[in-house]
């Protein structure tokens, strides 16, 4: 296996909702001896909670774990980072990753989502005190305050410490949350749109605004970087890419969301008119990703690498170009395929060694 990058694995739970917490367990101990060294978990109501998960994750395979993300709006900022630190008790000093972000575009759908950016400085800003053993007094971080109805004189501050190295990665990747992140994290998660935002070249403008922002905080060392690679694997090539299509639909869209044209996607070989039809699809009722049927295999390409093992080997030489070129340290493979096992076993024995 190359060495070139750490390979992770992001389980997101809504995916991985018929897998159980013993299951998971045997998935750690599965991923630790394929070569991977770190799973992330993703922050999603109605799934399983993810600090639970990740403490069951803690005591089956010495393996370094993250959140990818945690959501901000869904716990209080002394909650995460109690529940993170406790997990570390477990880890015999493995790193953990605390990745932080608004969440995905149903966020709005559960809870108000008050501003945003500010929302995710403060809880970063917070957390990192918290994590080296402060007191805090949220007055200092009046929006945080406001959300959770936490008194803002009372100081929290944890009667215990981290047993392991802890970095906050930010999850946003939009302009300004990027900004937030090269100012007060450690690192950067970028999400499953990694593939189209290098095609459609956006990535070295974006990656630059976090940069800048680090130096003008007077950060030292470079930004570490995880690109999201989205991975459907399958002996049926056709299953798997079929697996792709509820979670593209939603991400195609919004692309258009966050401001992509018509030119932004003929580069990824989509055709508008195509995007529309799914737009269209959505606001008659229900999602995008209940439209399948509109879901074409330029959409599929433009955010998964989806296929046989022969097909995913050849498409990962070039999505490992697109990390290299941009300095990503890891590939955090998530989704993996139809039958999480045979996934994990295909990307542990038939990609990962051609790497």
């Amino acid at each position: 296996m190359s060495s070139e990058f750490e390979i992770g694995i992001q389980l997101h739970l809504p995916t991985f909702r018929h897998t159980t917490l013993p299951q998971f367990m045997d998935f750690g101990r599965s991923a630790h001896a394929g070569g991977v060294s770190q799973l992330w978990v993703t922050d999603n109501l109605r799934s399983r909670n993810q600090f639970v998960v990740l403490t069951a994750l803690a005591g089956s395979a010495p393996l370094k774990l993250g959140t990818a993300v945690t959501v901000q709006y869904f716990r209080n900022p002394v909650d995460v980072a109690d529940s993170v630190a406790a997990i570390t008790d477990l880890m015999d000093g493995r790193e953990f990753g605390l990745g932080l972000a608004r969440g995905n575009r149903n966020t709005p759908r559960y809870v108000q989502v008050a501003k945003p950016i500010s929302m995710l400085r403060e809880t970063a800003q917070s957390l990192r005190r918290l994590l080296a053993g402060e007191a805090v007094r949220f007055a200092d971080y009046p929006m945080v305050a406001s959300y959770f109805n936490l008194m803002p004189e009372a100081p929290f501050q944890l009667n215990f410490r981290p047993q392991s190295r802890v970095l906050l990665y930010c999850g946003g990747n939009g302009p300004k949350a990027l900004a937030v992140g090269g100012a007060c994290m450690d690192g950067i998660l970028f999400g499953g749109t990694f593939q189209s935002v290098v095609r459609a070249g956006h990535m070295a403008e974006l990656l630059q605004i976090a940069e800048q922002a680090a130096v003008a905080a007077g950060r030292k060392g470079a930004l570490r970087k995880v690109a999201e690679i989205k991975l459907s694997v399958a002996q049926d090539g056709r299953a798997a890419r079929e697996f792709t299509k509820h979670s593209v639909a939603g991400r195609i869209v919004s692309l258009r969301e966050g401001g992509y044209d018509d030119d932004d996607y003929r580069k990824l070989g989509i055709a508008p008119a195509d995007v529309d039809r799914l737009q269209e699809a959505e606001k008659s009722g229900g999602e995008a990703g209940d439209h399948p049927e509109l879901v074409t295999d330029a959409m599929i390409d433009a955010i998964f690498v989806a296929g046989d093992p022969a097909y995913c080997r050849e498409k990962m030489t070039e999505v490992c170009a697109m990390a290299r070129t941009y300095g990503y340290q890891q590939l955090m493979f998530s989704e993996l395929g139809p039958d999480l096992k045979q996934g994990l076993r295909l990307l542990c024995d038939e990609i990962l060694p051609s790497l």
